[in-house]
């Protein structure tokens, strides 16, 4: 039987997605090494660009690898996301997991320019639908790091749309 603490030592994070030190998204099949660094007893997976490479970082072992493929985001999943948010809106946004759902998904057509995030105050986000200009407010409800994980992987699903936690980042 394994305890907790050793599962919890030896689970490696996956594949990210920018270097490990200079924080660069990595391009679709870009070549970069992978590696496990150890640090105070743990071990980590680290990734680096090839000119971070040359600053050696400290690895325990590591290996060539390129980023996967990535597929260019569909244009027709964006639409479909801002379909979605515009059927939010028609009804008042009164129960708290459409409240939640309209603001992820608010965060997420800022991130693709189809709304401009204006500030949240009063519990409140201010945003510009660029469809018709219209400035309205939606909740800013307190979505726990448990819900937050859950409804990202439901708008993944529902879109078929990579969401990374940045773009759920207001």
């Amino acid at each position: 039987m394994t305890h907790p603490q050793q599962a919890e030592e030896w689970k490696i994070e996956k594949r990210s997605r920018a270097c490990s030190l200079c924080q660069r998204v990595f391009r679709s099949e870009e070549e970069h090494y992978s590696g496990i660094a150890e640090t105070e007893g743990r071990f980590g997976r680290r990734d680096v660009c090839l000119p971070c490479w040359e600053k050696k970082p400290e690895l325990f072992s590591f290996w060539r690898t390129r980023t996967p493929r990535r597929e260019d985001r569909k244009l027709e999943n964006i639409a479909a996301m801002t379909d979605f948010f515009k059927k939010l809106l028609e009804k008042p946004l009164e129960e708290p997991n459409r409240q939640k759902i309209a603001y992820l998904t608010a965060l997420l057509l800022a991130r693709k320019r189809r709304l401009k995030l204006h500030g949240s105050a009063g519990g409140k986000l201010r945003i510009e639908k660029t469809w018709d200009g219209e400035t309205i407010e939606i909740p800013d409800p307190p979505i726990s790091d448990a819900e937050l994980a859950d409804l990202r992987v439901q708008m993944e699903q529902l879109f078929e749309i990579e969401v990374g936690a940045g773009d759920l980042a207001s």
